[in-house]
C-alpha cells in the first residue's frame, strides 16, 4: 500500500470498525485525557519522603561524602590526560593558526584592547553587544605586533566585516583605519 491511498468508502469502514478502541497503553495519554490520578493528592508523608530523596548530590554520590581532590592531585590528572596521551589525540591535526589565535596571549590582548576602549565600538559607538578586536597592523605580517596593544582597536561585528570589505584583509594600515573612522 506504500504510496497508494484508500477510496472515501474504504476509510469511512476503518473508522465506524475502530470507534471507541484505544490502542495506546493505558499510561501513555492522549492530547485531552487526564491522568488517573489527576487531582488526588498525594499524602503529606510521601510527599516529605520524595523532597528529601530528591535533595542534595545528584546520583551516586547522594548519600555519600564526595571526595574532595587536591589542586596538585586534579593537576597531575589533566597533564596525564593530555596531548598524545589523550584518547582523543588525532596526531597533532590542529592548524597553527588555529593554535596562535587561540593562545593565551591573544586572549589577554582582546580583553587589555576592550578595556581601554571601555568595550565601545570606536566606529559607531555601540557598547557592548558582539565586539571584535580588530589588528591595525595585519596579524599574518606583522607577527611581531601580534600582542601589542597599540596595534588593537574595538570594533563591534558589523564595522569590522565593513572595514575588511572596503579595504581587503591584507596590507592594512593606521592611515586606512583613520580614514575610516572619520
Amino acid at each position: 500500500m506504500s504510496g497508494k491511498h484508500h477510496t472515501k468508502e474504504a476509510r469511512k469502514k476503518v473508522a465506524q470498525a475502530n470507534k471507541g478502541k484505544h490502542y495506546s497503553p493505558k499510561t501513555e495519554f492522549k492530547k485531552g485525557q487526564s491522568a488517573w490520578n489527576k487531582g488526588k493528592h498525594t499524602p503529606k508523608i510521601i510527599r516529605e519522603k520524595l523532597s528529601k530523596s530528591h535533595k542534595g548530590n545528584v546520583g551516586y554520590w547522594r548519600n555519600k561524602k564526595r571526595p574532595s581532590f587536591s589542586r596538585e592531585w586534579r593537576e597531575n590528572m589533566s597533564q596525564s590526560h593530555s596531548g598524545k596521551k589523550s584518547y582523543l589525540w588525532k596526531g597533532g591535526i590542529t592548524p597553527m593558526n588555529a593554535k596562535i589565535r587561540n593562545s593565551l596571549e591573544i586572549k589577554l590582548w582582546k580583553k587589555a584592547v576592550f578595556e581601554r576602549d571601555n568595550f565601545v565600538c570606536q566606529k559607531c559607538e555601540q557598547k557592548g553587544g558582539e565586539l571584535e578586536a580588530h589588528h591595525i597592523f595585519n596579524f599574518a605580517d606583522y607577527q611581531e605586533r601580534r600582542t601589542e596593544i597599540t596595534n588593537g582597536i574595538t570594533l563591534c561585528k558589523k564595522c569590522h566585516k565593513t572595514f575588511h570589505k572596503k579595504y581587503g584583509k591584507k596590507n592594512n594600515t593606521r592611515e586606512q583605519l583613520n580614514k575610516f573612522l572619520n
